[in-house]
């Protein structure tokens, strides 16, 4: 993996690799030969996919020993309790007797599709998502996890509802950063 950091508005994200959207690799004339493995393994986990969820699990547990607690950001569509991400954390609480919190970071109001041009603000998610149950992360450490971040303001909004709900710490790692 091609690990990197970076800061935004102060704030430090990890992010595992490069995210390459299998619309535009087509068009700039790819195919499924050439398509990057991480971006696949991505895509793989959005779908909820044995390849996706083994790649990103074998890969971040045993490297988050620091962290109780694992929480994931929420889908755009509060109707849509399920996905990939939430999948992984899943996973990660098995795989490394950690406590997966997803369920109190709630979206409670449906916004666009971000990968459909929808608004990316950090207020917009801050006026969309909650924390309830503030008890499963007050004064722990949290580790915050998204699949593809573009602009990383939905982490940074998941991050201060969590910090303003008692968590110690959060660290925020995405899977993917959006490449073009």
């Amino acid at each position: 993996m091609d690990i990197s950091h970076e800061s935004l508005h102060g704030q430090d994200i990890t992010i595992l690799g490069p995210y390459r959207p299998w619309r535009y690799h087509k068009e700039q004339g790819g195919d499924g030969s050439n398509y990057p493995i991480h971006s696949g393994r991505i895509l793989d986990l959005k779908d909820s996919k044995a390849a996706g969820l083994d790649y990103f699990c074998s890969y971040i547990s045993p490297r988050i020993a620091r962290y109780p607690v694992v929480a994931a950001v929420p889908s755009h569509d509060p109707a849509k309790t399920s996905s990939g991400i939430r999948a992984l954390a899943d996973r990660l609480e098995v795989a490394v007797v950690c406590k997966n919190v997803s369920e109190a970071l709630v979206r409670h109001t449906k916004i666009q599709k971000l990968a459909e041009g929808g608004n990316r603000s950090v207020d917009v998610h801050l006026g969309s998502i909650a924390v309830e149950s503030g008890d499963l992360i007050a004064g722990h450490r949290v580790l915050l996890l998204d699949d593809v971040m573009t602009t990383g303001n939905s982490l940074l909004a998941c991050r201060q509802l969590l910090l303003a709900a008692g968590a110690g710490e959060v660290k925020c790692v995405a899977l993917g950063r959006t490449t073009y």
